[in-house]
């Protein structure tokens, strides 16, 4: 069976990733899923989008602050109306699953949510990890959000814990860390230039013989 060119994009808060998530799809016609992967979820197993977002690794409690409470949540959204109880274990399968069956059938990029662990084992992956100094991500925050600087400092930092124990909690390994990833940029080095960035992913997935 094909293999099929996968483009896995983790991310500090502010860092630029989704950016260089969007230019990638335009450069090579790849779709994004970041958002959209929970809808695909949602559809899979039949729970209401809205319980996806709530227990995102962007959500605002916390990932695994937030794993507390989740039985009940489920009994709210559950579209079948039944008291089936799906623990945080069991909604991390499913996303696996709906990526693994996205990286079966077409070419994608994928934007965090452990997808570089998950699809490890793809033979065509390509895993990227965006950083970038904290004053780069506070101003990037601080334009992007309309925060004081205050309060973008402290979205950063909180955002970041919380992929950071959510990417740890469920891949045994640490989020951010070179091991864990084929190419690590410092999009800050790069003068927060994210087409700097995309043209040193190109040049690496050249070298790989990916493109």
């Amino acid at each position: 069976m094909e293999s099929h060119l996968i483009i896995t994009i983790g991310r500090q808060i502010g860092a630029g990733g989704l950016g260089v998530a969007q230019l990638l799809s335009q450069e090579f016609g790849l779709k994004v899923y970041d958002k959209e992967l929970l809808a695909a979820v949602a559809r899979e197993s039949g729970l209401d989008e809205a319980c996806f977002e709530k227990r995102d690794e962007k959500s605002s409690r916390g990932v695994l602050g937030a794993l507390q409470g989740f039985r009940s949540m489920l009994g709210m959204y559950n579209r079948a109306g039944t008291d089936t109880v799906m623990n945080e274990d069991k909604l991390f399968q499913i996303q696996s699953e709906v990526m693994r069956g996205i990286a079966a059938q077409e070419d994608c990029i994928i934007v965090g949510r452990c997808a570089d662990y998950i699809l490890r084992d793809e033979p065509r992956l390509m895993s990227v990890f965006i950083s970038a100094s904290l004053d780069s991500r506070v101003k990037r925050i601080m334009a992007g959000e309309h925060l004081s600087e205050e309060d973008a400092r402290r979205y950063v930092e909180q955002g970041d814990r919380k992929r950071a124990a959510y990417y740890n909690y469920y891949t045994f390994k640490k989020w951010g860390d070179s091991s864990s990833y084929d190419l690590c940029i410092d999009s800050s080095k790069l003068d927060d230039d994210i087409d700097k960035v995309v043209d040193l992913i190109k040049y690496y997935m050249k070298q790989r013989n990916l493109l």
